[in-house]
């Protein structure tokens, strides 16, 4: 009979024991996992297999101890359809400041290439559920989901994935997650999982559940997508924290090892108009001279400025990366002197560019697309379309602007990026705007080798991280903007255009995730384009988490003075927050209450704003008076 071999290691709270091939993780004295014991799963490509799955309980490790923790040692791999791959493969186990920290090496032998690895996979058992169960993911400003091993079905695709194997919900860091790290509420604490990665390379933070009439357990993992033959993967913490604002706590102390807050020229900010001048489809809502009477209208209200797309000759979302002002819109002395003359009475108007897209039927798309573009595994253009129309059917359906995507590991990207800058600066403007370069396709691997990023796949943030660099000294700006929020961009910009999940009040929102952690940001809403039912609580929910105004009246069509209850309340918001203008921008944040009575804390040197959003029908006066769909600030005086 074989003798199975145990090796615990304990972190924390935490124990994990190693038997033979299977994995099992407890806290306390109460198991945690599932039966099978898995602890990692890696995929494969191999000849004409595109898709070989590899688990962990399949194999059989050579565990080796030391004071830290364990290693296990794979020599080789067997997929789930019994092919044998000649991949070394290495997996360490350390514990460090109460946590477990997992990553891994390997190395191919036989051509083969490891397209992905999930490590850790936490299965957690049936058992372990509770009526209190409650998912947290940093996807957007936060994500916090009910009832997660009911709710995550919603991601069964039904047909194009192999659902019998697992459910899973993935979200993309960077990009459409602010911050690599997600977790669970258990009955024993908050189970947190966190990707502390110096790089910012690309993850997948996703949450499963077992295939549709196995249903009872709940799966946490860290997917890191490779593509390649040989490779190290950056570290994964998992760790037993008292609740999620600990783990909030958690990341940060990490964060601070690398983040130094928004560029030191960042200022608070109110908000802008956001204007487009001509469409894509050639319809020309503003012209040049129009602009002044724009910004003073948006001034009135309290906002700074204007937010300017579609100011080039081919309209919004189209021509790029070409940007040449319009004469049909006043020409280019015309944009100079509104620019000039906004800037001296104070304002602040940013022109847009689009740091990320090729128009595909741009010459710079014949002349220099297959040496910039983003490529898939198969070495082809990503491609994506943005279906703008006006009232057209067949537009909108059959004829979407489409365009490639551009890899910042191309130095003649960058240098194009930065020409775009340069010119914008020649116009007067020093406040610049390029749309998508912090968030935008970030996580999507690149499989071009010849550029800077090599055959190191996922790690294009660091090479956008260098475009941004370069653009703000292309043109000299006071203010650099872009699009979305990755945490590793925020100390090259000094303001984020809201994008993604949470931006505005919905289902499952909780941007206290991303604020606990990051209070500094200057970040705007999105998505409130007029006075659709709820809208006033959208502002409110605004101001509550300290999202400066995106005003894009009728998706940028318009501006506030053709929506003057709209512009009133945002300038009440306004009115509250200046009063409290430290607070609000320089304060600590924390999260008192959630619910249809938010109570939120701002805490700067002592002094202390609460800050009450009634989301009801029925006034509320408890701590405050507040008024249905309303919310009020009020100073609770010094702490000192």
């Amino acid at each position: 009979m074989h003798a199975m071999k145990r090796h615990d290691v304990s972190a924390g709270p935490l124990t994990l024991t190693v038997t033979d091939a299977r994995a099992s993780i407890q806290v306390g004295s109460r198991r945690l996992t599932s039966p099978r014991g898995r602890l990692w799963t890696l995929t494969a490509v191999k000849g004409d297999h595109r898709e070989l799955t590899v688990h962990s309980e399949d194999q059989m490790p050579t565990v080796t101890r030391d004071a830290e923790g364990v290693t296990l040692g794979y020599d080789r791999l067997t997929s789930t359809d019994g092919i044998v791959l000649d991949v070394s493969f290495s997996v360490e186990i350390r514990t460090a400041d109460g946590a477990f920290e997992f990553t891994a090496s390997l190395e191919s032998h036989d051509g083969s290439i490891v397209r992905e690895v999930a490590l850790p996979v936490v299965e957690l058992d049936a058992a372990t559920a509770s009526d209190d169960e409650v998912v947290y993911r940093a996807h957007g400003l936060g994500r916090r989901i009910e009832n997660p091993r009911t709710t995550l079905y919603r991601a069964h695709t039904e047909y194009m994935v192999d659902d019998g194997a697992g459910v899973w919900e993935a979200v993309a860091y960077p990009g459409d997650m602010t911050m690599p790290w997600h977790g669970v509420e258990l009955d024993e604490g908050f189970l947190y999982m966190g990707r502390h990665d110096p790089d910012f390379s690309s993850a997948l933070l996703s949450t499963g559940v077992p295939p549709r009439g196995e249903e009872g357990e709940l799966w946490l993992t860290t997917v890191a997508p490779l593509g390649r033959s040989i490779g190290t993967l950056p570290p994964v913490i998992l760790a037993v924290d008292d609740d999620w604002a600990a783990s909030a706590a958690r990341y940060r102390s990490w964060a601070d090892t690398w983040y130094t807050g928004p560029h030191p020229s960042t200022k608070p900010m109110q908000g802008w108009q956001r204007i487009i001048m001509k469409h894509q489809f050639g319809q020309i809502l503003y012209r040049y001279e129009d602009l002044l009477e724009v910004f003073e209208a948006g001034r009135e209200v309290g906002l700074d400025g204007i937010l300017l797309f579609g100011w080039w000759k081919e309209g919004f979302d189209r021509g790029y990366p070409e940007y040449e002002p319009d004469d049909a819109l006043g020409g280019a002395e015309g944009l100079r002197r509104a620019i000039a003359e906004i800037r001296s009475r104070g304002g602040f108007i940013s022109l847009y560019a689009n740091g990320n897209l090729i128009d595909r039927t741009s010459d710079f798309a014949a002349q220099h697309g297959a040496e910039v573009t983003k490529k898939d595994a198969a070495g082809l253009d990503y491609v994506v379309g943005y279906a703008f129309a006006r009232e057209s059917q067949t537009l909108r359906h059959f004829a979407p602007g489409s365009f490639l995507i551009a890899c910042h590991g191309a130095p003649r990207w960058r240098n194009r990026m930065a020409e775009v800058a340069s010119a914008q600066a020649a116009l007067g403007a020093d406040d610049i705007f390029f749309d998508q370069t912090a968030y935008h396709l970030a996580a999507w691997p690149c499989y071009d080798a010849s550029h800077d990023h090599g055959t190191r796949v996922g790690v294009e943030s660091l090479q956008r991280a260098r475009t941004l660099a370069g653009l703000r000294e292309a043109a000299d700006a006071k203010t650099l903007g872009s699009e979305g929020m990755a945490d590793g961009m925020i100390s090259l910009l000094n303001y984020h255009h809201g994008w993604g999940f949470a931006f505005t009040d919905g289902p499952e929102a909780f941007p206290a995730l991303f604020r606990t952690v990051y209070p500094e940001p200057v970040v705007s809403n999105r998505l409130v384009h007029d006075q659709r039912t709820g809208w006033r609580d959208h502002l409110n929910y605004a101001l509550t988490y300290n999202l400066i105004f995106d005003v894009a009246l009728h998706r940028s069509r318009r501006d506030v003075r053709d929506m003057p209850e709209y512009a009133a309340h945002v300038a009440q918001l306004i009115a509250i927050r200046e009063r409290h203008r430290d607070l609000f921008f320089r304060g600590a944040f924390s999260l008192v209450d959630f619910g249809p009575i938010t109570h939120v804390r701002y805490a700067l040197d002592g002094d202390v704003l609460d800050v009450y959003w009634n989301c009801t029908d029925e006034r509320w006066n408890v701590s405050a008076d507040v008024a249905a769909h309303s919310v009020v600030a009020v100073l609770a005086g010094s702490s000192r």
